[in-house]
Order: C-alpha cells, then structure tokens, then sequence
C-alpha cells in the first residue's frame, strides 16, 4: 500500500524558542491536547510515551525518533500495537518549529502513514489533521499574551446630601 501524507502549518505569535518549550516537549503533549488526552506517561527512557485518549478504549504508543533543539525539530513514530486506536500504521511524524520574526513562528506538523484496512487515505489524513489542529491550538493558547482585564470604571463619589435648612431660635 503506498504511503499518505498530511500537515498543518500555523503561525504563531509567539517566539520560536517559547513555542518549542511546549510543542518539542515530548512528555508534555496531554498539556498541549486541550482535553482530548486523558493520560501521558513515559517509560524510564523517556523515549517511549503511552497516551489514553479521552473517551477511547486502548492505548497509542509513541517512540521519539529524533529530538533536536538546535534545529527545534522532534520526530516520533507510533508503535504499531493491536490495540492501537488509530487508523493507520508505518506512521512517522516530525514537528518543527521555524522563528519567522523574533516575536512569532511558524509550526509545521506533518506525517507519512499508511491506512489500515478499511481505512481511505482522505479519513486518516482528515484525523491526522485534526489532531495537529488540536496540539497547535493548545500551544497558541499556553503562550498567547495574556489579555489585560477592562479597567473597571471608577466608582462615582455621591453627592453629600443637602443640608435642612435649621430653624431659627427665638
């Protein structure tokens, strides 16, 4: 069967460096998942990571391939398992983070996979797609500015009451 492909590409307004301490960070992606991951875990290498996915019964098992800093690059395959919940097998995915300007970036999320049986090309990479959507959206939120809350208007002082005219003694 041949190979599939997919990827995402986003801007973000963040430096690359910044970026990378959340994306390239091969133990922190239920962080970055934004709920859809239920649970992380690396073995003692810290190359191997099982991830539960919200609502899904079974395991994915990711290998890192390659870790780069320099280059702010990752590569990770997943571990083709049988009770692998994900369409397709023979997939390897790189992540890399490129600073287009020293206060933005532009993440690249792509992969080469074969469908499983029963699976077409379009629906693993329209899954595959998501689920980078997904991580990149996570990132963006862990390092948009933090928005100042509206200034609250100032109380107004209230008029002091009028005095009663006092009356007159006699």
């Amino acid at each position: 069967m041949a190979y599939s492909r997919a990827s995402v590409t986003a801007k973000v307004g963040a430096p690359a460096d910044k970026v990378w301490e959340h994306i390239g960070s091969f133990a922190n992606l239920k962080a970055i998942m934004q709920g859809a991951i239920s649970d992380c875990s690396l073995d003692k290498t810290g190359t191997i990571r099982k991830l539960k996915v919200k609502g899904a019964k079974g395991t994915v098992v990711e290998r890192l391939v390659k870790y780069d800093s320099l280059t702010r690059t990752q590569i990770y395959s997943i571990v083709d398992t049988p009770n692998n919940i994900v369409p397709f097998v023979n997939y390897t995915a790189t992540i890399k983070v490129a600073p287009a300007t020293s206060r933005s970036c532009t993440i690249t999320w792509s992969s080469r996979f074969e469908p499983k049986k029963g699976q077409t090309a379009a629906g693993c990479r329209d899954f595959a797609q998501m689920i980078y959507d997904t991580g990149i959206g996570g990132v963006k939120k862990k390092v948009a500015p933090k928005k100042k809350a509206p200034a609250k208007p100032k109380a107004k002082a209230k008029p002091k009451a009028k005095a009663k005219p006092r009356a007159k003694k006699k």
